[in-house]
């Protein structure tokens, strides 16, 4: 009986009970009701008892992103409501961007544009479409917000983030 279906069931069987007692006035039939509110309580009473609390999941943040795949080179906050979570912005790294957990070479960029992306009666949701040549996923969606110039300076930044190559630090000759 570890179902909560279970104990709605014996609830009804004693309400059901219950019910008949006080129709017919017969006592076998209240103390059958009685018998089952018992014994569902002790059941319940036992289980909760013993039950134990999950353990909660760790839940991701950029920190724990950036402990993962190492200091990225820029993080562009793709939703200013989301920016302490994976999707809420992009680790830009010299040859791949992590997004929401997902790693995106940039080679595999073949465009990028965004769009708005709401449905009628609710306020605009702008996201940005970013084309791979990843057969897994094609189309990365990202999520910006209800702003279209936000969603267009955040393209423009991925691209310029795409488009330059990395810095190097010079080799120092001795």
């Amino acid at each position: 009986m570890k179902k909560a279906s279970n104990y709605i069931i014996l609830g009804l069987f004693a309400i059901g009970g219950i019910t008949i007692w006080l129709i017919t006035g017969q006592a076998t039939m209240l103390a059958f009701s009685l018998f089952v509110l018992v014994i569902a309580s002790i059941i319940w009473w036992s289980e909760m008892k013993n039950r134990k609390e999950p353990i909660p999941e760790e839940i991701p943040t950029i920190d724990s992103l950036i402990a993962k795949y190492g200091q990225p080179d820029d993080i562009i906050v793709t939703d200013p409501t989301h920016a302490e979570e994976p999707q809420g912005a992009i680790l830009v790294y010299h040859d791949k961007l992590v997004y929401d957990q997902r790693e995106i070479p940039k080679a595999d960029i073949v465009d990028m544009t965004f769009n708005n992306a709401m449905i009628p009666y609710l306020p605009a949701d702008y996201q940005i479409l970013i084309a791979t040549k990843d057969k897994n996923q094609p189309l990365v969606r990202i999520h910006t917000g209800n702003d279209a110039n936000w969603a267009q300076n955040v393209v423009i930044a991925i691209k310029d983030a795409c488009s330059t190559a990395p810095s190097k630090e010079p080799e120092v000759s001795e």
